[in-house]
């Protein structure tokens, strides 16, 4: 599936290892203003009965949780990172016309850490990966909630040491 994974900015000789987006866990907020708005429902009806009042009242319910859902939906499914032979990237929907994409070249990563905080992140294993590069000011890039950050860290280091092997082996004596 990775292998197919094709976005703007792919270089040529780049091969996409893994594509990765937030655990679904982080969409929890749609459970929660779905619960609350079935409450006004509730209330609604409690207090003026089945009325023209509770018939705007859910129509607009409907009209609100929809588009709020489909607001956090939106920036969960644009949000996605990309891991390839040559560099990591974070491309993070912000809003519904706000986009940051950033990008750490693999072998000037430094540093590579995860984070899991909290028994939810815990039991259902997912976190933060941070990356530390060379470049000189900010030089940071956060794969943010991404299921078994563990692993993503390892597979990072393991592009890292490939990287580093394939460029201190001696070239090869040319046949003619």
């Amino acid at each position: 599936m990775e292998e197919e994974y094709s976005f703007r900015g792919k270089r040529s000789n780049e091969t996409v290892l893994l594509v990765v987006r937030c655990h679904p866990w982080i969409l929890m907020p749609i459970v929660w203003w779905w619960l609350l708005l079935g409450a006004l429902v509730v209330a609604s009806l409690y207090f003026f009965g089945a009325s023209q009042i509770t018939t705007y009242v859910i129509f607009a319910v409907l009209i609100i949780g929809g588009i709020i859902s489909f607001y956090i939906w939106f920036l969960w499914n644009n949000g996605v990172y990309v891991v390839t032979n040559q560099r990591v990237i974070r491309i993070e929907q912000l809003g519904l016309f706000n986009r940051q994409i950033s990008e750490a070249e693999i072998d000037r990563i430094q540093e590579i850490s995860t984070e899991i905080n909290g028994p939810i992140r815990t039991m259902l294993n997912f976190g933060d990966v941070r990356l530390q590069t060379a470049a000189s000011g900010e030089g940071k890039v956060v794969l943010e909630d991404v299921i078994d950050p563990y692993d993503i860290q390892q597979q990072i280091v393991r592009v890292q040491r490939e990287g580093q092997e394939s460029s201190s082996a001696p070239p090869r004596a040319q046949i003619r």
